[in-house]
């Protein structure tokens, strides 16, 4: 198998129009307001020594209201913090650039340790994921 396919099988780009995450003409709760959205975040994926490639991801934080939105939006730098800890954690123990990358554990990771670091966060939208060799 050459190394082209296997890079291929290894990238998972899922993409979810913020109008679409928040509900928009579906009756959902989430109003565009409330969706906060964080810059591309890459973390390298390394096994043992070696370098084996990066996980980029793109998150948009779903605030409780609008009034959690501003408090979020005041705090993204140590939010953002939070969520480079917690991608490079996944990418250090889940990640590989030739394997698909479990968007909804990586998801749920970053909701569970966003929302502990501010309970004004309902969840974390995963809108962009992948894995790519070096």
């Amino acid at each position: 198998m050459n190394s082209k396919k296997l890079l291929l099988g290894g990238a998972l780009l899922a993409v979810v129009p913020v109008s679409s995450a928040s509900g928009a003409g579906g009756g959902g709760k989430g109003a565009a307001e409330d969706l906060i959205d964080m810059e591309a975040i890459a973390v390298p994926i390394v096994d043992g020594a070696k370098l084996q490639g990066t996980l980029r991801f793109r998150i948009v934080l779903e605030a409780h209201d609008a009034e959690a939105a501003a408090e979020i939006t005041a705090d993204l730098p140590d939010l953002r913090a939070e969520a480079l800890a917690t991608g490079a954690e996944f990418s250090r123990l889940r990640a590989s650039p030739f394997l698909a990358v479990d968007a909804q554990r990586l998801s749920d990771e970053l909701t569970e340790a966003l929302h502990a670091r501010y309970e004004g966060i309902d969840r974390v939208l995963l809108v962009e994921v992948a894995a790519r060799s070096s």
